[in-house]
């Protein structure tokens, strides 16, 4: 590269800096700048072509480049807006709907960007028959050049780093305040980028010297995945595949298998340009292992499927669906590749399929972001079909034998039942209908679920759904700046019917609610007399003479550990000791425990609580969480 295409790169990279003007709108509230929808397409088009356009240019004066990309960049916009105006207003960052966005942004432009650097080199005419070489040697320098830039980022900023720090020790804390700033990180990061971007670039005779190395550790890998997985196909074949659907990682430990073989084969074969250094026995052993592999991925799909057919789609069994069709693909053609070929080449055919294969891997991962193949929008129809047919349960109360259920927050987790009674053939468990899927991860259609089912006259007097509902709809990431007081109806009181002593609740609220002197924001209990259960326990745990009465929050973030009051010389009710929520890191210690199992109290100084076969030990002296003072939020996108 000359001089020019270098400072041409610098300039493209600092582009990046406009995502300041974003920052500073949302953070000063700018009108508009609450749109998730013009955020997504902001930080899109100042990353995404200007990345590539560093990568792809080799002269200044080229114009295919400028004008592929900005043709691509307004592909990117719409899908962009499409994704954006899906994320729940306030909370456009919510990982469900973006993390999946720049995941498969990330892989689709990654595996574009070769054939249009490849197309350009081979000049202006139609993408027919581009040389695999050359897409193979663009892919490699494209992870090269981004993987040493990414590195010398990192090491940029751990140099200004000790700098801050360094002057803070001898009394100038100046430039670590100038460094947290973003008008300095968001233009210094862009700087920075273009300058690794050149350097990494103008190496890439080194950088390919790295490659080599890693390329020979495929050679010697590829052989004992091989191994691998004729073995496990050859167990699955005699103890037949029962055995794998007993968990859920089946299917993901059957695609990574498929992976590892899919990448060592294509870093053994690599441009095709020389052979591969087997041995002719070792040659067939391979190819015979990657004939195994459309085996492994039709054992991974079939599991998904299984899951699917018990539970209905969510987005993560939908992008597992789509991981498993594309490794299958890749799969079958290597199984296609090891055939004998004419030229007696081995896995010859990668040339051509491989090409074919990665085109059709970028229009699913962009059709995965935009309407054509929407995930949330199929999540949605699925599940409201399943409760349509019976096979989900809405309503809170119910006469069923399996009423109680705790839905958990993830899809694959909410699929746990209760136990039905034994003996009862009629009891049949029904999956709960899991609000949070709806409420925080179906983005902007799984809301608009959710207030329609919270308008249907069928719910309209079952107060602990929709209170359920309006839970689910919440921010889960917001931290209330005024936490709730705690209120005596927000506890559950045990045994059931024992009158609370007078003074005990006040003790109790001068410790938790807000306006104390030592108000701990991160230490407040969120009780509910419904949704998040907090119960006041009167037992005897070996303290003072009498009954203590045991505490114990809801378990959230923000909670404290559970605690435990005994009344004092004076007549009064004090804090004494606190119960640790584990021990030794097994099992946890929960409000909704004590709702199924009445504890007891094991011998000790302060007897040790114990739930079923679990012990937890009680601790003297006020819990330090509830000492710690208010940490106030930075404001940030």
């Amino acid at each position: 590269m000359d001089r020019a295409v270098q400072w041409l790169i610098v300039v493209i990279a600092e582009l990046a800096a406009v995502l300041l003007v974003l920052h500073e709108g949302i953070d000063r509230q700018w009108p508009g700048f609450a749109d998730p929808g013009l955020r997504m397409l902001v930080y899109t088009l100042a990353i995404a072509p200007p990345l590539m356009l560093a990568l792809a240019i080799d002269r200044a004066g080229e114009r295919f480049s400028f004008i592929a990309i900005g043709l691509l960049a307004m592909l990117l916009a719409a899908i962009a807006v499409h994704t954006g105006s899906d994320c729940p207003p306030g909370s456009w960052t919510s990982r469900a709907v973006s993390m999946p966005y720049w995941t498969s942004l990330t892989i689709a432009l990654f595996v574009l960007l070769p054939f249009l650097q490849a197309w350009r080199d081979a000049g202006t005419r139609l993408p027919m028959g581009l040389p695999y070489s050359g897409l193979y040697h663009h892919a490699w320098d494209n992870a090269l050049a981004l993987a040493a830039t990414v590195a010398f980022v990192a090491a940029a900023w751990a140099v200004l780093w000790l700098w801050a720090a360094l002057f803070a020790l001898v009394g100038i804390p100046e430039f670590r305040e100038l460094f947290a700033q973003p008008r300095f990180v968001y233009p210094v990061t862009g700087l920075i980028t273009g300058f690794g971007l050149v350097m990494s670039r103008a190496q890439r005779g080194a950088l390919r010297a790295v490659l080599r190395l890693c390329l020979s550790l495929a050679r010697a890998l590829l052989p004992l995945v091989m191994l691998l997985a004729l073995l496990f196909l050859a167990v699955v074949t005699l103890k037949g595949p029962d055995a794998l659907w007993q968990t859920r990682r089946a299917a993901s430990l059957l695609l990574w298998l498929v992976l590892f073989g899919v990448v060592l084969a294509n870093g053994v074969y690599q441009d095709g340009g020389a052979e591969a250094r087997y041995p002719r026995w070792l040659r067939h052993f391979v190819s015979a292992g990657l004939l195994s592999l459309p085996a492994h991925a039709a054992l991974a799909i079939w599991a998904i499927c299984l899951r699917v057919g018990q539970y209905g789609w969510t987005p993560d069994r939908l992008t597992a669906l789509l991981v498993a069709v594309i490794l299958a693909l890749h799969a079958l053609l290597m199984a296609w590749a090891v055939l004998p070929t004419r030229d007696g080449r081995w896995l010859a055919r990668l040339s051509t399929g491989n090409p074919l294969l990665a085109a059709m891997v970028v229009a699913l991962l962009l059709a995965s972001q935009s309407p054509l193949l929407d995930f949330r929008a199929l999540t949605v129809a699925s599940q409201l079909e399943r409760l349509t047919r019976g096979e989900l349960r809405l309503a809170a109360a119910t006469t069923d034998a399996c009423a109680r259920s705790d839905t958990a927050a993830t899809a694959d987790a909410a699929s746990a039942a209760p136990a039905c009674r034994e003996g009862d053939p009629a009891a049949r468990p029904v999956e709960r209908f899991d609000l949070r899927l709806f409420g925080q991860q179906l983005g902007v259609q799984g809301r608009q679920a959710l207030e329609r089912l919270k308008r249907d006259p069928r719910y309209a007097g079952d107060t602990r759904l929709l209170a359920e509902i309006d839970d689910a709809l919440g921010d889960q990431y917001a931290r209330p700046e005024k936490p709730r007081a705690l209120a005596a109806d927000d506890l559950r009181v045990l045994p059931a019917g024992t009158a609370v002593p007078v003074g005990l609740f006040e003790s109790i609220a001068a410790d938790l609610n807000p306006g104390t002197p030592t108000d701990a924001v991160e230490s407040r209990p969120d009780c509910h007399p419904e949704l998040r259960i907090c119960v006041l326990m009167a037992i005897d745990l070996g303290g003072p003479d009498g009954i203590e009465w045991l505490f114990v929050p809801s378990r959230t973030d923000f909670s404290p550990p559970p605690l435990v009051y005994g009344r004092t010389a004076d007549g009064s009710w004090q804090l004494m000791a606190w119960v640790a929520e584990s021990y030794n890191s097994v099992g946890a210690f929960t409000a909704d425990a004590l709702l199924d199992q009445a504890p007891t109290a094991a011998a000790s100084r302060w007897w040790a609580l114990r739930v079923g076969d679990r012990s937890f030990p009680i601790i003297d002296g006020r819990p330090a969480s509830l000492d710690r003072r208010p940490v106030t939020p930075s404001a940030g996108p």
